[in-house]
């Protein structure tokens, strides 16, 4: 009987643990089956178009500010046909724990104009699971708004005191800057009202943190002031502080009482964390499943499509009913575009930009296609591994035009364009050790070369200031700017 018993309960034991056995494989498939799907376009498309229509009711709440993508992910959620295809570039590493930086690289000096121009802006990034708002939002664009606004408050403060030491000497009269405007000097009651403070999120940011990050704004200020860029100007122009403001999926119910922030005593720099916050990163939808900051590494997901694309042909990509459809016509219209040779770079912004009054040209591959580029251009420096295959089978080229010559022959005012293949990294290079070498702070044209003992770092940097003023998509590797300090300065 007891013999009987042990072997019942044996069994029982068995059939126990055969029972976990299949849960836990069907827990593991489960789990399997819901990492591959987080990865396939299908359902990546579906979660950004989710997430686009949360940053078009925000715009249409706003529809007195520009809605501008953060690069890369926010881009995806930005449908250019609508807000159009202005960009920004504000690094979330730059917001990291204990790396907290104002990276000059990275100063978005375009974003000036727009927000005086509109009273305000609206960046629109995402986040990945584990997060509302990414480091971009929560801690990197508070501390550029903050040191901004620091910044001019500082630069102000310097000329008031410069007044009042020249009134002691002489009449008083206009302080006027070279182009003639005046400067925009103390106001008590502006200044009293001037927003100095570090803003940041309570319930992501701890009181720690927040300090941490506000002992390091004198330096970032500083750092600024000690750059080329034209502090005096945007302190002409800016006429309150900058304040960023956070708007998540999750803050819907305070969205239908928003303020009239053109009334508000500063610029509202929103920050818009497009995606839904999800526990587990990915949640089920009706007919797809739900992937949190989809737009996140969309090397390893997008098949070679990009966002121009994308809202080019959403509404076929998106009436696909799986993945292998959707796969297929995404596929389909890649080819076609390639046939007919449209590239991202040419679909979101304009090829090249000139530098200043330099008559130098920094464009991506598009911008040196023949016969256009010699209405526009006398020399062409190719920075690609290959020719452009137009100009290198279509010689002679048109009278005084010259392809990848090199030296450039001594003759003044003849345009020339540095091309690269997205006009961001090698060409950017290649400009910025022209302006290094042959012309001074101002742009101004320097025939023998500047005195290679004034080149420091400082120096180098303040050159990559300029033209990031005017090329602002500019965004040279690291292994470029070490190329360009080892040659200057070894």
């Amino acid at each position: 009987m007891l013999l009987t018993n042990a072997n019942n309960s044996n069994n029982d034991v068995d059939k126990i643990t055969n029972i976990i056995n299949i849960i836990g494989s069907n827990v593991h498939s489960d789990t399997e089956q819901i990492r591959k799907d987080s990865k396939n376009i299908f359902n990546r498309l579906k979660s950004i178009f989710e997430d686009a229509k949360f940053v078009s009711e925000i715009s249409n709440l706003l529809p007195y500010l520009p809605v501008i993508a953060n690069e890369r992910c926010g881009t995806w959620y930005v449908d250019p046909t609508k807000f159009g295809t202005q960009t920004v570039y504000f690094k979330s590493t730059d917001g990291h724990t204990g790396k907290w930086a104002f990276n000059l690289r990275r100063l978005n000096a375009h974003l000036f104009s727009i927000i005086i121009k509109h009273g305000g802006c609206i960046i629109v990034d995402s986040t990945r699971r584990g997060k509302r708002i990414p480091d971009s939002q929560s801690k990197t664009i508070p501390i550029w708004c903050c040191t901004i606004n620091n910044a001019v408050k500082k630069f102000r403060d310097s000329i008031t005191l410069d007044s009042k030491v020249s009134k002691l000497h002489k009449p008083p009269e206009s302080i006027q800057q070279p182009n003639g405007e005046a400067y925009l000097t103390r106001n008590d009651e502006l200044d009293d009202e001037w927003d100095t403070e570090f803003h940041s999120l309570p319930s992501l940011i701890s009181k720690s943190e927040h300090n941490q990050i506000a002992s390091l704004i004198p330096q970032f200020v500083q750092k600024l002031l000690n750059s080329g860029f034209d502090i005096q100007s945007l302190s002409n122009k800016l006429k309150k502080p900058l304040r960023p403001l956070w708007f998540t999926p999750s803050s819907n119910i305070f969205l239908h009482n928003l303020p009239d922030y053109t009334s508000m005593p500063f610029y509202p720099v929103i920050c818009l964390s497009a995606s839904k916050m999800v526990e587990s990163g990915v949640e089920r939808r009706k007919g797809f499943l739900y992937v949190q900051g989809s737009a996140d590494d969309h090397e390893m997901w997008a098949k070679g499509l990009i966002p121009p694309l994308f809202w080019k042909y959403h509404e076929e990509i998106l009436n696909t009913y799986n993945f292998i459809e959707c796969e297929k016509i995404v596929s389909q219209f890649i080819q076609q575009e390639r046939l007919l040779k449209l590239h991202n770079s040419e679909l979101s912004n304009d090829s090249f930009n000139f530098v200043g009054n330099t008559n130098i040209a920094i464009g991506n591959y598009k911008s040196a296609s023949p016969p256009e580029c010699w209405m526009n251009f006398d020399y062409i420096i190719n920075c690609t591994p290959e020719p452009y295959t137009s100009n290198e089978n279509t010689p002679p080229f048109p009278y005084n035009k010259n392809y990848l010559q090199l030296p450039i022959p001594e003759e003044e005012n003849k345009r020339i364009l540095i091309h690269c293949k997205q006009g961001i990294d090698r060409s950017c290079g290649i400009a910025l050790a022209i302006m290094i070498e042959y012309f001074d702070d101002k742009g101004n044209f320097i025939k023998n070369g500047v005195n290679h003992q004034i080149i420091r770092k400082e120096y180098i940097q303040n050159k990559l200031l300029y033209i990031l003023s005017y090329r602002t998509k500019a965004n040279p590797t690291k292994s470029t700017l070490k190329k360009i300090n080892i040659y200057f300065m070894s």
